[in-house]
């Protein structure tokens, strides 16, 4: 394994304590009624199996159900927050069997280069200090030719004004999920670039959640549209997308 250089402990101790704080809180059924995972399963249902790596697990919920629903991987789950794959951990072990769950940096990896076959990384990238460091490390551990998966929101829409919002009132962006220790503002165009400067090809680019007003009081989800019924309507749409996936290759 590749030695990981120390992370910046006063960011690790805030997100630690930010898992903490969220352990309980509600969860969908299953994972894929959230637009990105369902987007990054709907893209891996087509591989018949490899080793597959979890960039930004969390506490766990995705690559718990993609390894009881998708066997054919061999699946590990990384993390920044160690408290994130310690509950990770608890709810594995009421399983039957579960992933490898590891604590690591996605900014230096703690992996040999070409470990893996496929990376996924849902809502992840957004919450790294370095993004393009990531994306460098995406395709050092991916194996030449092997696909990745990645989503990341855009700010070319109605959560604009959050952020404006924020920087006039001098406080925490807030994405109606709750305040986290780092979050970064891009658009669609900035990611491809991180991931194309990285050696990885964009082969193609999904989006969806067009959120269009924020207003006080009103959740933001009221006022958005996950995707359009109407084939013209959702590219219309696509520069728009607040949930952006990207699908790729390692050159």
């Amino acid at each position: 394994m590749k030695e990981t250089p120390s992370a910046d402990p006063t960011v690790l101790t805030a997100y630690n304590e930010w898992h903490r704080q969220m352990r309980d809180a509600g969860e969908p059924a299953s994972p894929l009624e959230l637009s990105w995972y369902a987007s990054v399963y709907n893209e891996i249902a087509r591989y018949s199996g490899g080793k597959v790596l979890e960039i930004g697990c969390g506490r766990g919920s995705f690559a718990l159900w993609l390894h009881q629903n998708a066997p054919q991987f061999s699946l590990t789950a990384l993390d920044f927050s160690q408290s994130a794959i310690d509950i990770a951990c608890e709810r594995a072990a009421k399983l039957p069997s579960s992933p490898l769950f590891v604590q690591g940096d996605a900014q230096a990896l703690p992996f040999d280069d070409d470990s893996f076959d496929l990376i996924l990384s849902c809502e992840c990238m957004e919450h790294v200090p370095d993004p393009r460091q990531m994306a460098r490390e995406m395709a050092r551990v991916l194996r030449p030719g092997g696909g990745y998966c990645l989503t990341t929101p855009s700010q070319l829409n109605g959560m604009m004004l959050g952020w404006l919002h924020a920087w006039w009132k001098g406080q925490p962006y807030n994405s109606g999920a709750g305040v986290q220790p780092h979050e970064n503002f891009y658009f669609f165009w900035n990611v491809r670039r991180y991931l194309m400067q990285a050696g990885l090809t964009v082969e193609r680019m999904e989006s969806s959640t067009f959120q269009w007003l924020l207003l006080p009081g009103v959740a933001p989800h009221k006022l958005c549209t996950r995707r359009f019924r109407n084939p013209l309507a959702q590219k219309l749409a696509f520069p728009f997308g607040l949930h952006f996936s990207f699908f790729g290759r390692k050159l």
